[in-house]
């Protein structure tokens, strides 16, 4: 990976950020647009860049058409995000201001509200000549600046500030005042009792429908979905209610609310998920939809009740980020062929397993919208069903109405289909009726709950699955983990532990990287999770192998000798090309 040149480390664009409202003020009366500038030539002029980076990321561009130079720049370490968003500036001839050192009135901060402020990635962070000046990371959103105009009933200067300053000022000029508007009007001055009755009901339906809850609730989502959170914990303390963000696979405290409000806040929720508010006693789940920025996002809402109130997770279900083509998903290419080989056949299994987490949902999605394109009859069984795939028929279990995955399977092989997913093989009873399913011409694709690839062969025979079946079926098997993507823009050579070099094998003197933290990745020093994975083939060879029912580790070493990477070498690799830290290999590893 190239690092950025010295002159990108000595002359940062913050160099010359507009940080003072005198100098916004000049750079308003200054604009001098360079649209015939490209991208690259900028950077190349401020010494941000050599011609043979700009070459390098070209070509990768040229590779991979459709992606934004300034995305391929930053992700191949040559320059930071920050960096790019000044020459984009300077193109466009729109000031950059540095948000960091700007003072921005809190009042003029109020004029758009949260939500809003929220949804679109925007601040406004001062008043010139009778118009508001927003802070965008998109000047180009124009969408976004006619919902301003219209809202605020001013006209809209724009001005470019980097996306993680913006998400913080919001946190720190919108959260106070979030709750103190709402607190203001529910009129509260102590903890609310328990409900009583119809009347208390109706009480908390009202209080929920009120704009500030209403506000505060939307801020809480939309803040989160900016922020690329995968759940939403609202979890009831002693004194305080605190918001959590799980991001990258880590919870990160967001913020705490007054006790008070939490009721309106979970009935709030409650109405948004259909559910009944007048239930506190029992736990329940709900779901919404909503579209964010031309998005479609599921929200996935449980509630439980604890005895310090009802505890709430929103699990945010984004289209745009869960549905991806197989060769976005991290496979190398050799891996790819042989999946794509594997999915041209019109009968036999595939299996993908790990832990709750690892990703194995994206995959199967992945494969479906691969298998999508020969255009058959495709039925998955889900629970639940996390994403809407268009041409694909979709059922989910009712275990309480006795509808499991085993009694979808009856069913669907009388619905003449030619690929089904089902989303678990839990139980001997399911699996049987799936292994059926890829002898009678059908291709099904699975998970299951297993350590690494090869466990899973004895895992289906430990279940009672007779070994000539699962080799007759068993196409492959993925085991697969997420790991951590170092922040290119804090990316720095790391001292690692030499217990974890003497565990995972590696040599002294090779180099690895982490991320110190930095306010592009609010201080974690990740950014992004790239998956890890150990791809089995069943060859004839490993067919002979599990017909006589041999240790694992011997099938193991075979499928190793004809190509297999394993987990751990295969995480391992993404450190030594420095996208993750040896600290996250060892957290994955498979000993």
């Amino acid at each position: 990976m190239q690092q950025p040149t010295q002159n990108a480390t000595s002359r940062t664009p913050k160099t010359s950020a507009i940080t003072s409202l005198e100098s916004l003020f000049n750079a308003l009366r200054q604009v001098r647009r360079a649209p015939e500038l490209q991208l690259g030539d900028i950077l190349i002029d401020q010494g941000l860049l050599n011609l043979s980076q700009l070459r390098s990321a070209l070509e990768r561009q040229r590779m991979e058409p459709g992606r934004h130079l300034g995305s391929i720049l930053v992700e191949m370490g040559m320059v930071s995000r920050e960096d790019v968003h000044w020459a984009l500036a300077q193109k466009f001839g729109i000031p950059y201001v540095d948000l960091e050192k700007f003072e921005v009135p809190e009042n003029v901060a109020l004029r758009l509200p949260a939500d809003l402020a929220f949804q679109y990635r925007v601040i406004p962070i001062a008043e010139v000549d009778g118009r508001l000046v927003v802070a965008m990371e998109n000047p180009m959103d124009w969408e976004a600046v006619e919902v301003i105009r219209f809202n605020t009933n001013l006209n809209i200067e724009v001005v470019m500030a980097a996306a993680p300053d913006i998400s913080r000022l919001q946190q720190r000029l919108y959260a106070q005042f979030d709750e103190t508007e709402a607190l203001e009007d529910l009129n509260l001055v102590g903890p609310v009792g328990p409900a009583r009755g119809e009347e208390s009901t109706q009480l908390m339906e009202r209080e929920a429908q009120k704009k500030p809850v209403v506000r505060l609730v939307n801020a809480i989502i939309l803040q989160a979905i900016s922020a690329r959170a995968s759940d939403v914990n609202i979890r009831p303390e002693k004194s305080r209610v605190n918001v959590f963000y799980r991001v990258d696979g880590r919870l990160q405290l967001i913020r705490s609310l007054h006790k008070t409000l939490l009721p309106a806040v979970v009935s709030r929720i409650k109405i948004t998920g259909q559910m009944n508010i007048a239930e506190r006693r029992l736990p329940q789940d709900g779901h919404a939809r909503m579209v964010h920025q031309g998005r479609t996002i599921d929200l996935r809402i449980s509630i439980i009740p604890t005895i310090m109130g009802e505890s709430v997770v929103i699990r945010i279900l984004d289209k745009g980020v869960g549905l991806r083509p197989l060769d976005e998903v991290g496979f190398t290419p050799r891996d790819l062929g042989i999946l794509r080989q594997m999915m041209v056949r019109s009968y036999g299994m595939f299996l993908v397993t790990g832990p709750t987490g690892s990703g194995k949902s994206t995959t199967l999605y992945a494969i479906l919208n691969e298998v999508k394109r020969r255009e058959p009859h495709i039925l998955t069984v889900e629970d639940p069903v996390e994403y809407d795939m268009e041409g694909v028929e979709q059922v989910q279990v009712h275990l309480a109405a006795g509808y499991t995955f085993a009694e979808a399977l009856r069913h669907f092989l009388r619905h003449d289909p030619d690929v089904i997913m089902v989303g678990e093989i839990r139980d001997l009873e399911t699996a049987r009726i799936a292994n059926k399913a890829a002898l009678t011409g059908h291709l099904v694709v699975s998970t299951l709950h297993t350590n690494d690839a090869v466990s899973t062969i004895t895992r289906l025979i430990d279940m009672g699955i007779e070994p000539y079946l699962v080799s007759a079926v068993i196409m492959g098997v993925m085991a697969q983990r997420l790991v951590r993507l170092i922040c290119p823009d804090c990316r720095t050579e790391a001292e690692v532990d030499p217990l974890i070099r003497a565990s995972l094998g590696v040599d002294e003197s090779e180099v690895f990287y982490t991320g110190k933290g930095c306010s592009n990745c609010n201080g974690s020093g990740y950014r992004g999770r790239s998956m890890v994975y150990e791809l089995l083939t069943v060859s004839p060879e490993i067919v002979d192998l599990i017909n006589h029912e041999r240790p694992v580790q011997e099938i193991k070493e075979m499928a190793v000798s004809q190509g297999m990477v394993p987990l751990t070498q295969c995480a391992l690799n993404l450190a030594r090309e420095g996208r993750t830290s040896l600290d996250e290999v060892f957290a994955v590893r498979l000993d």
